[in-house]
């Protein structure tokens, strides 16, 4: 078993004083095009002066993309006006068009629940990009507006075992649950994306009840449970009251709650190694693209030149807006984006190391990534660490239980820019 094992059981012991959330996931709100609108009624022929009727008028055409641009089909009211009803034709159909960009919310068809495929939300008061947007479905479920996912409202009221969550979930779907038969249990980077890390205590939106205190279990298993190598079943869960997301959590003998989701595709099972969409990155001149998030990532990162040191929190932000990279303006990512770049498909680092080559990692380290994002109203900021892409904020002590250091004690850490 590797080192950082350990780490990982401590990580969940130190933590059980309060429920885990982190701040993070298929297609961009829905888009539908503009209407084109109408063209302009060709009127009625001018009819005759004389006022005949305007029966010999032609009814302007109704608008392309106007549902409503019946045009001139009560004819001109007498020859002169026949040609003004033909352009109120025109005009409806250009307030079809405008109906039409309210559009419908288009799930992700990507292949995968374990990679972003959708734009990340972030909480609706942090004026960052792609805020969150919820529409309460009025049967006991809520769609997240961003992502295209459908979750169930309120959480089961008591925790169990793994088994006990998914059996929850299969439930929902054997009694067509809101209408639905494909409910199952969230990934973590799809949980990441409830998570708002504004708020401490309840860290979800309003438009879900208050979350019962405890850990929230996913559909991902941990990395070396997968391989084999870990024999203790330890998969990822969250918590919706600080933060905290942990891949240490036994399947069979930590207890959770469970908040069932649906939507966005066919994905891969709890035990399958995450698999990377197509075309996920574009890479070039020191950047790289994600062309699902649509955030533009810092390819190095603050370790960069060689001998650069770990920042404090506070400057991170300085390091951000002073990198100029290509002439663009950089930014701090949030938690809930920093979660996007996990590869739960690997460890040491949990990252396509192809992509961003020379990426940190390790417990008991500053071998953190800062966010932009602070626990609540204290002064400690949010951080990833790619060792396995597990989150803390580092309010650890210099000795822990076990001799060393906290696992979440770190005076300092690297910044990875987005913009």
């Amino acid at each position: 078993m590797r080192a950082n094992t350990r780490f990982r059981a401590s990580h969940l012991a130190l933590r059980g004083l309060f429920a885990l959330a982190i701040a993070g996931c298929g297609g961009a709100i829905g888009t539908a095009a503009s209407g084109s609108g109408g063209d302009m009624g060709s009127g009625g022929t001018a009819a005759s002066v004389t006022g005949a009727g305007g029966a010999g008028a032609t009814a302007g055409p109704t608008g392309a993309a106007g549902t409503t641009g019946a045009a001139g089909t009560t004819g001109g009211a007498a020859g002169a006006t026949g040609g003004g009803a033909g352009t109120t034709g025109g005009a409806a159909g250009t307030t079809g068009g405008g109906a039409g960009q309210s559009g419908a919310c288009v799930p992700a068809t990507c292949g995968t629940h374990k990679w972003a495929c959708w734009p990340m939300p972030n909480p609706a008061s942090s004026g960052l990009p792609n805020p969150a947007s919820y529409t309460d479905l009025g049967n006991g479920a809520v769609r997240d507006n961003v992502t295209c996912l459908v979750w169930e409202k309120a959480p089961a009221t008591t925790q169990g075992y793994w088994q006990d969550n998914s059996d929850h979930c299969a439930s929902l779907t054997t009694s067509s649950f809101a209408g639905y038969t494909d409910w199952r249990l969230p990934t973590r980077v799809e949980m990441a994306s409830l998570v708002d890390f504004a708020k401490t205590g309840d860290a979800i939106d309003p438009t879900f009840p208050k979350e019962p205190s405890g850990y929230y279990r996913t559909g991902s298993d941990w990395y070396e449970t997968i391989t084999g190598q870990n024999t203790s079943g330890f998969s990822w869960i969250y918590g919706m009251s600080s933060g905290l997301t942990s891949n240490a959590y036994a399947k069979t003998t930590g207890q959770a709650y469970v908040r069932c989701v649906r939507g966005n595709g066919s994905g891969e099972g709890q035990g399958v190694f995450a698999a990377p969409p197509p075309n996920q990155y574009t890479v070039g001149s020191g950047e790289v693209t994600d062309n699902y998030t649509g955030l533009v990532w810092q390819q190095a990162d603050s370790a960069a030149p060689s001998g650069a040191t770990v920042v404090p929190w506070t400057g991170a932000a300085d390091y951000c807006s002073a990198l100029g990279l290509n002439g663009h303006t950089w930014r701090v990512p949030s938690i809930n984006e920093l979660g996007t770049l996990v590869d739960e498909a690997h460890v040491a680092p949990a990252i396509i190391k192809a992509t961003f080559p020379n990426t940190k990692y390790g417990a008991y380290s500053n071998n953190w990534y800062w966010a932009s994002t602070k626990y609540g109203t204290s002064a400690y900021g949010w951080a990833i660490n790619f060792d396995d892409g597990f989150t803390g904020y580092n309010s650890g002590t210099a000795t822990g239980k076990a001799g060393g250091p906290a696992w979440d004690y770190f005076t300092g850490a690297w910044v990875r820019c987005v913009r």
